[in-house]
């Protein structure tokens, strides 16, 4: 039997083509991990890397087992954490990943009515652009995502996607703006303004590029404010004449109070996002009901049944 940790450190390598960075990663020192392959390949009886290559490649030899070790990894993954279900019960721990804007629209409501059904099970979030959320799945450092599918649609047949309904995407300034006084807004009076957002895929820069009528070739600044912070451009929004580029859920809570306003202008564009875990991995028992839960919050966005939690804090005509 193979020692797994060292098995580890020579998937990481192959990885990584690096001694340096899968140190980094193992958080260990280069020269342990360096005598630990070493070490591996004594045991093996051949060389598992090209040394003098940059990157580092792996030999035939190595390239005839990496799948298999892949597969060893995985399947002590997986019994480390149906030990871990069963050990503890209720109890535990989920990593999630989320896009900034889909995680200010319906993470609060999700982690919420989770966190109620799941008291003793904690929840890390991780906010993060799709494929970086995609790349730290696959290194197991979050268990599942919620992804922009148009970043989804590639490189995907190791995992399994629960798509989610669209959400259609708005644009919002500030009480006053003079964009307002316009009853029918068109593309051009829009054009006329700087845009805030968070991140989107280029498909969607160059979508709403093409919506504002930019010819191909113009190469200016499409946003002109770009944070995964949607806290800090939803307030930079409601003090100047930014709009921002987003959808409603963003700012739920901003509309309700009257602090940000929906231009009426249909942007023909839709935030579009689906769950995704890594197929055959062994999960924590919640996380189902977790992926069930993000499904059920998105349905009710869809359908404009999830409403702003400001209301049952400003009290209506009634109750004053």
């Amino acid at each position: 039997m193979q020692n797994l940790t060292q098995l580890h450190y020579f998937w990481l390598v192959a990885q990584e083509g690096s001694f340096a960075r899968a140190a980094e990663l193992a958080h260990i020192t280069q020269p342990a991990l360096s005598n630990a392959i070493k070490s591996l390949e004594q045991r093996l009886g051949f060389l598992l890397f090209e040394r003098s290559e940059r990157p580092i490649r792996l030999t035939s030899e190595a390239q005839a087992i990496l799948r298999q070790v892949e597969a060893t990894l995985r399947e002590a993954h997986n019994l480390d954490q149906t030990l871990e279900n069963l050990s503890t019960g209720d109890y535990g721990h989920i990593r999630a990943g989320m896009t900034a804007v889909f995680s200010t629209s319906l993470g609060g409501p999700i982690l919420a009515e989770w966190h109620n059904a799941h008291p003793d099970v904690t929840l890390e979030l991780i906010i993060g652009e799709t494929t970086d959320l995609i790349g730290a799945m696959r290194d197991s450092d979050l268990d599942l995502i919620v992804g922009d599918t148009r970043d989804l649609r590639y490189d995907v047949d190791d995992l399994d996607m629960t798509a989610l309904p669209p959400i259609p995407g708005g644009a919002f300034c500030r009480v006053g703006h003079p964009i307002l006084n316009l009853r029918h807004p068109t593309a051009a009076d829009l054009a006329r303004y700087r845009f805030a957002g968070t991140h989107f895929p280029d498909a969607i820069v160059r979508a709403f590029a093409r919506f504002l009528g930019r010819k191909d070739g113009d190469l200016s600044p499409v946003i002109s404010i770009d944070s995964h912070n949607i806290a800090a451009v939803r307030d930079a929004v409601a003090e100047s004449d930014l709009i921002l580029l987003t959808t409603s859920g963003t700012v739920r809570n901003a509309l309700a109070l009257g602090v940000l306003k929906q231009i009426p202008i249909d942007l023909g564009i839709d935030g579009e996002w689906a769950v995704a875990k890594r197929r055959g991995r062994v999960l924590h028992s919640a996380t189902d009901t977790l992926i069930n839960k993000i499904v059920e919050i998105a349905r009710r966005e869809h359908d404009q049944r999830l409403a702003p939690y400001v209301q049952k804090l400003v009290p209506s005509r009634h109750e004053r």
